[in-house]
């Protein structure tokens, strides 16, 4: 039985510590997200989906709860930005007093946005220095100088230094200031605001003698002295590819600290490649910050840690920001994967669907003020039982409050009341966070934050359950009735009798999140599970040893992940940026669930070696960080060239206005390979190991003892293979440890284990370099005779094209991919034409039928497995199938004169020290049968990797199982074509 959780200090599942000032029940709330498949459990299929309260005529959304350690870390979390100052602020607003205490509150606020004003401006100055000094020396793509944006394409034209402004504004805007003050101050607005960064800019540029000073000193912020700005000009600017979708939630993780949901304090993730802000590590707590917020003149504060990142799922591969309420991978850009986070405290009885936030708050404010927790409440209750219909009606309690007519509205206006009302309880995310302490129910936003949300109270006709009435039964317990069933002695209605004997009226609603009842509705198979108890005192103690829960121990264990695999993409992503659908990240999505469903299979269970503890599949975009459209860097000399050639002409100047969409297409997946064979490889190959980097690196931080112990393999594919083969040539043999704080983009900050090469033209790029594939001088592996590894005419030298720092590699073709080519023949030509066609083995037949077998050949106990017949028949004859060979057939003399011993035993060694199977090449076993028309499949060949069963079944097995050479199932091992020696396996088992 697994131990238990002690629940004490050091336990991620402690409860809560309630609220000394408040009298109020906690609330429970629940944080909801929206995703087709639980990140809390990798196996489960997507299947069905929940209705979405808050949008009932919208159609249904799959809404799942976070698991019980990730919600009590992010009600830990959200509680933290609570803060006296900010909550008696929005009372005051709400009660339409002035700003603040007794000082020109309207002068605080203007100081508070000069400040606001100046860092960003500094800010996005720093940043494009930057982005200019990388983008000239590695090519990579960063924002333009400047950025015209228009208003539904007409308008009048707003000048930005580029399209994250705005985007950054809308942030700091709702970070600095309560919903509250946004709204009633009118000079708050997000246009207004980006104006004033950008004359800041102007002067800070030179536009005034301050700004000419700060040229002189080298510019404000933290940039580099000297680095020339890119001055805002107006004028006509093409936009940024790829930035005309950038949100708000597509922040990750910019050099901010995480908070695991373990309950300890992650390191951070800087990524010097995006947007830098220099925020620290950690986030303000409750603490008031009101005197550093007011600065004096030519001073600019740091801006407030008002955000905080808590790791969530089982696999840990995503974060969600507060308070923004947002969910975001980790390790990945996000693609159309970024997910609302909805804080709930109210929620349908029969379903613990959660209401929508409105109607919480109004729920949650009628709550404290007829506080039905209490005895007082009780006896109200039995006293309009006593009464009748009309005693009733007395405590029932409107939804919403009463809407004025048009007349009482005119009046208003008149006597300066110009603001609609404001909620009791704010639904904005970032108010409801700070401005009250707990009780407040928010969702997040996905879309773009281009102007202030109207936090007011919702129109009459913009109501859901606007006529309802609501009856509080306990401190846990309400209904919505709508009119036809609110207590009326004219109709002699008597709700409140019915609902006290416990009859149901109306809707029935709960505060605070019951899980059983959750699972019970939405997750049947988990009833089956026993539900851990709560443990009394005695045995917290017993649990807890020094400090330390036994359960979460027991957790952090489980999720301690031994082998990392990193795929690199092909051609064709480029495309991907305007048809989702093609998008890579999509593809291992799909690869990792399917990975983590097959380790949990039996037969693949058997062969793992015993500590091993689960893959983890990451994605490497490295194409989005790059842009060709200008013909890359120039080079030589560029006088002659200026007498040959036009100056900067890029690709859509060569090309023709034709056929658009079809050239677009070609020019996105195709141009790739001729952009590599250019002067574009070096820059091609920087993102790629520079977006490795950034991943393993992510990766380690938020995964401690991993760099020490865990393993690294690599997935190349088209010709994301090509590129890796051209980095492992170059790579150091041995990484030394511990890694450096300095990006790398020459090699890989990590050793690669195995190397996965998937359609890959690798051998046609070895071709024209007149290269091949060699073991590594000095690179030992288990089971690799140490006098192999620095034989002269074995192994290569670090640098040649072909010799790769790994121990394994694997070149994965189907049949009919068009783009793949055979690696054996790279390693010697003769020693390839000798074995036999090798194949991934397939469930379709019976493999695993011959996995006892396989076991008895590996230990010597039996004969050849069903496996064994079957992969050793592919290329000798129908007879060897039907009646294998028991004896081995010893060579002619003949045979023995002519054969060359000397280099096939040297080959031989080349190629275990390649693969512990012997051989590089396995083909993917198609459909057949009649139908089967190769030229069709072809169309498909090159991308159907990713959803191959038997490939994932072979990625797991040659990643999970013992190293070395006599570990390896003989079904995997290289086999001689009939003829050579009897057609047995090369090595034997040895």
């Amino acid at each position: 039985m697994p131990p238990k959780h002690s629940y004490t200090t050091h336990c991620r599942l402690r409860p809560l510590s309630p609220s000394p000032d408040d009298q109020v029940p906690a609330a429970n709330p629940q944080y909801f997200y929206s995703s087709p498949i639980p990140i809390d459990d990798p196996l489960s299929a997507a299947v069905g989906t929940i209705p979405d309260a808050s949008n009932p005529s919208s159609g249904v959304q799959n809404l799942r709860p976070f698991s019980e350690g990730d919600n009590l870390s992010l009600e830990r979390a959200w509680l933290g930005f609570a803060n006296a100052e900010s909550k008696e602020e929005h009372q005051r607003l709400v009660r339409r007093c002035k700003l603040g205490r007794k000082v020109d509150q309207e002068g605080e606020v203007r100081r508070r946005l000069e400040a606001l004003v100046d860092r960003l401006a500094k800010l996005h100055i720093d940043k494009h220095k930057r982005e200019s000094v990388a983008s000239a020396k590695d090519g990579l793509l960063g924002p333009t100088s400047m950025v015209v944006l228009t208003e539904d394409g007409g308008g009048e034209e707003k000048v930005v230094c580029c399209q994250e402004l705005e985007i950054d504004v809308a942030a700091e805007l709702r970070k600095e200031f309560c919903g509250l003050v946004r709204r009633r101050v009118g000079w708050l607005g997000q246009e207004r605001v980006a104006e004033g960064v950008m004359a800041v800019i102007s002067k800070m540029q030179g536009g005034g003698a301050e700004g000419q000073e700060q040229n002189k000193k080298g510019g404000g912020g933290s940039s580099r002295p000297g680095t020339p700005v890119p001055q805002m000009v107006v004028g006509s600017v093409p936009r940024v590819p790829g930035m005309s979708g950038i949100g708000v939630g597509e922040e990750l993780l910019r050099g901010r600290g995480l908070v695991d949901g373990m309950g300890e304090s992650g390191v951070a993730t800087p990524d010097e490649r995006e947007r830098e802000r220099e925020r620290g590590t950690g986030r303000r707590g409750g603490e008031s910050t009101a005197g550093t917020r007011i600065a004096g003149k030519g001073a600019v504060p740091p801006p407030e840690e008002d955000t905080a990142e808590v790791l969530v799922g089982i696999q840990r591969l995503h974060v969600v920001s507060l308070p923004v309420l947002q969910m975001k991978p980790i390790y990945w850009s996000p693609v159309n994967d970024i997910a609302a986070v909805v804080r709930a405290t109210w929620f349908y009885r029969d379903t613990m669907i959660p209401l929508p936030p409105l109607i919480a708050n109004q729920l949650e404010a009628g709550y404290r003020e007829l506080q039905p927790w209490t005895e007082t409440w009780s006896d109200e209750l039995r006293s309009a039982l006593d009464v009748g219909a009309v005693g009733e009606e007395k405590v029932t309690h409107r939804l919403w409050p009463e809407h004025h007519s048009e007349k009482q509205r005119s009046a208003k206006l008149k006597d300066g009341q110009h603001l609609p009302p404001e909620p009791p309880v704010s639904s904005d995310p970032f108010c409801a966070a700070r401005c009250f302490s707990g009780e407040a129910a928010a969702e997040g936003k996905l879309e773009p934050v281009r102007e202030e949300a109207d936090t007011a109270m919702p129109a009459p006709e913009q109501r859901q359950y606007s006529n309802h009435h609501v009856i509080y039964k306990n401190a846990k317990e309400a209904f919505l009735l709508k009119p036809s069933q609110q207590p009326s002695a004219y109709y002699s209605r008597r709700p409140v009798q019915k609902i006290m004997k416990g009859v149901t009226v109306g809707v029935p609603v709960v505060r605070g999140f019951d899980r059983a009842a959750w699972e019970k509705v939405h997750e049947p198979k988990k009833q089956q599970q026993v539900k851990p108890q709560p443990v009394r005192q005695e045995q917290r103690e017993n649990n807890s040893e020094e400090g330390v829960c036994q359960g979460c121990q027991e957790e952090l264990r489980k999720g301690q992940v031994t082998d990392l695999v990193l795929i690199a993409h092909g051609i064709g992503q480029k495309f991907a940026e305007r048809v989702e659908s093609f998008h890579f990240t999509h593809a291992v999505n799909a690869f990792r669930r399917m990975v983590s469903v097959e380790l949990e299979t039996p037969a693949v269970k058997s062969v793992l070696r015993p500590e091993q503890n689960g893959i983890m599949v990451l994605p490497v975009n490295w194409r989005h960080l790059l842009s060709f459209e200008d013909g890359g860097p120039t080079t030589g000399n560029e006088e002659d060239k200026a007498a040959y050639a036009p100056d900067g002409f890029g690709l859509k100047d060569i090309e023709p206005g034709t056929i658009p969409a079809v050239r677009s297409m070609i020019s996105d997946v195709m141009f790739d390979i001729p952009f590599y064979m250019s002067h574009h490889k070096p820059k091609m190959i920087a993102a790629l190991v520079g977006e490795a980097n950034r991943v393993y690196k992510l990766w380690c931080g938020n995964n401690p003892g991993f760099e020490e112990k865990g393993r690294v393999h690599l997935i190349g594919h088209s010709l994301g293979s090509a590129m890796a083969v051209e980095v492992l040539s170059k790579q150091p043999t041995r990484v030394p440890r511990p890694l450096g704080q300095v990006p790398d983009t020459k090699h890989f900050e990590f050793d690669t284990v195995n190397l996965f090469l998937l359609g890959s033209p690798a051998a046609f790029f070895l071709l024209l370099e007149r290269g091949g594939l060699v073991p590594r001088r000095g690179r030992m592996k288990p089971g690799a005779e140490a006098a192999d590894t620095v034989a002269k005419d074995v192994v290569g030298e670090l640098g040649m094209f072909g010799c790769i720092a790994v121990d394994n590699i694997y070149n994965i073709l189907a049949k009919e991919d068009p783009i793949a080519y055979l690696l054996n023949g790279t390693v010697d030509p003769v020693y390839a034409a000798s074995l036999k066609t090798a194949y991934v083995p397939s469930l379709k037949t019976g493999w695993f039928k011959g996995v006892g077998d396989a076991f008895r050949a590996v230990v010597g106990v039996g004969g050849s497995s069903s496996l064994e017949n079957e992969v050793g028949g592919a290329g000798g004859g129908t007879e060897q199938q039907k009646k294998p060979s028991t004896m081995m057939r010893l060579p002619s003399q003949l045979e023995l004169e002519v054969h060359d011993f000397t280099r096939e035993d040297v080959a031989e060694k080349k190629a275990f020290l390649l693969n512990d199977n012997g051989q590089i090449d396995y083909y993917l076993r198609s459909g057949g049968g009649p139908l089967e028309i190769q030229y069709l499949n072809m169309l498909s060949a090159h991308t159907s990797y990713w959803t191959n069963l038997d490939l994932i079944r072979f990625l797991c097995i040659e990643v999970g199982r013992r190293p070395g050479r006599k570990n390896t199932l003989p079904a995997m091992r290289a086999v001689k074509v009939k003829g050579r020696f009897g057609g047995v396996a090369v090595g034997g088992s040895g």
